[in-house]
């Protein structure tokens, strides 16, 4: 869709310009949220533009609900949550897309929706969550060696990058 924001970030992920993503699936991008107020947080953006999910195909929208719980495993291990928070709204960007939100041993409010914490509602407007580069490449090669040790086998899935993609993005279990 010519004017869907994430359309544009797929395009950008695919041309190597978006620094947040970590990696392609065979249904979804996998990226992390600009937002790191609560860190770890990641979108799993689908590669088909629909507002909804009964709108998939059923076979792809069965894989992608399988790949969401994958990148929610991975998003697990590499971050050690007491618990995770998953969001698929798209209320002001129609194009399915997952959020995967880690609630830390840390989380000032453990029992209640992120949306009721004013300083995260504060910080998502004021764009003041971002990570370093430094921080941001971390939490980015955590998630690719999570996602790449998903089956227990070490890398099986991962693959070197095409010359397209951000270096430090991966493809992981494409065609599947």
């Amino acid at each position: 869709m010519a004017d869907c924001l994430l359309c544009a970030r797929l395009e950008q992920i695919d041309s190597g310009r978006y620094p947040y993503a970590v990696a392609q699936l065979s249904t979804g991008y996998v990226n992390l949220m600009e937002c790191q107020f609560y860190e770890g947080t990641v979108e799993f953006v689908s590669r088909v533009c629909v507002a909804e999910l009964h709108e998939l195909d059923p076979e792809f929208r069965a894989r992608q609900l399988e790949e969401m719980a994958t990148v929610a495993g991975a998003v697990w291990r590499a971050f050690g949550p007491r618990k995770l928070n998953y969001e698929a709204l798209g209320n002001a960007v129609p194009h399915l897309h997952w959020r995967i939100i880690p609630r830390l041993p840390d989380d000032p409010n453990p029992a209640g929706p992120i949306w009721e914490n004013e300083e995260f509602v504060a910080a998502m407007k004021a764009g003041t969550a971002e990570p370093t580069a430094a921080r941001r490449e971390d939490l980015k090669r955590r998630l690719a060696a999570a996602l790449g040790a998903r089956r227990g086998r070490g890398s099986p899935d991962l693959r070197p990058a095409a010359d397209r993609y951000a270096p430090s993005c991966v493809r992981v279990g494409v065609g599947l």
